[in-house]
């Protein structure tokens, strides 16, 4: 269906004459019969009887008025929403999470960017680092973010925010007065560490080979799903764990838990925003990566994935 037409023909019955709708579409009247005529034939009925000063509508052209308007209104619509592509933030935001970055820090700031946003509707899928990148690449999630850069083909990875890895220990442990603990020394302990796709794990276990130390130097107590799972089991006294600092705030501001920095080379980490490297981020997407950025300030990453 020809759009001009319709406007041609919905002027026509706003104006009640062709020659004024002609004078209001700047076109010529022969124009204006035209595209009339046009339509007609297209819809095959008689729109407009043409007999006196005045055209009246036919019964055919009361129902071609009323969906001209409609049609008419949906068009000028499109063109207000696209127009505020680029500029309004609304709409759904579907982000994944490992663990590190979902427990605590995410949902802040999301909560802010939805305080900030009201219009956006916010939704948070949080699980390991690979099942998050397996989900994007899948076009599940538009964003995730993530705990280690796994080059991968059909995805970005983007410094987000820096994360310091910390053993953590009860207050009765022996480490529990140090301010610090070498991997040497952490190995030796019984270990609790998080399932097979997990950043924190992958950390560590990138760090034990540039180390020199072997898988088998590992003293795995348990193996346990991820972050809350491996700081309930620290709790109950069952060993110790590598975790990520904002996973554990609450409990090392309380005293039930100790953070012990760690030494040696290869333990610092990012946690990266990664996207499909085929699409284009939608605004709302966008907004809430520069939002964040902003939020973080120092804490925001802008060291480049090695």
């Amino acid at each position: 269906m020809d759009l001009r037409q319709l406007l041609t023909f919905r002027t026509v019955v706003d104006k009640g004459s062709f020659s004024q709708a002609a004078e209001e579409l700047e076109v010529s009247q022969p124009a204006v019969s035209f595209q009339i005529r046009a339509l007609e034939e297209r819809l095959g009925h008689r729109l407009l009887d043409r007999s006196g000063r005045r055209v009246a509508v036919t019964e055919a052209g009361e129902v071609v008025y009323r969906y001209a308007r409609r049609m008419i209104g949906l068009e000028a619509e499109l063109e207000r929403e696209m127009g505020e592509i680029g500029t309004r933030v609304a709409g759904p935001l579907v982000l994944g999470s490992s663990t590190g970055p979902g427990e605590v820090l995410l949902p802040r700031l999301l909560g802010a960017f939805h305080r900030a946003h009201p219009d956006v509707r916010v939704s948070l899928a949080v699980s390991d680092t690979q099942t998050v990148c397996e989900r994007v690449l899948d076009d599940e999630l538009e964003l995730g973010v993530v705990g280690a850069a796994r080059p991968q083909r059909g995805l970005v990875f983007e410094p987000f925010v820096r994360d310091e890895l910390v053993a953590i220990v009860p207050p009765a442990h022996p480490f529990a007065t140090r301010g610090s603990v070498t991997l040497e020394e952490l190995v030796a302990e019984p270990m609790l560490i998080q399932q097979e796709g997990s950043g924190v794990r992958s950390v560590v276990e990138a760090a034990m080979r540039e180390g020199g130390l072997r898988d088998r130097d590992l003293h795995v107590a348990m193996e346990l799903g991820l972050q809350q799972s491996v700081k309930a089991a620290v709790l109950d006294g069952f060993g110790i764990t590598v975790i990520s600092s904002l996973a554990v705030e609450r409990e090392v501001a309380e005293g039930s838990l100790v953070a012990l920095r760690l030494e040696g080379p290869g333990l610092e980490r990012h946690f990266f925003a990664v996207r499909h490297a085929g699409r284009t981020p939608k605004r709302v997407t966008a907004a809430f990566v520069e939002f964040a950025r902003a939020e973080l300030g120092d804490m925001a990453a802008t060291v480049p994935p090695s």
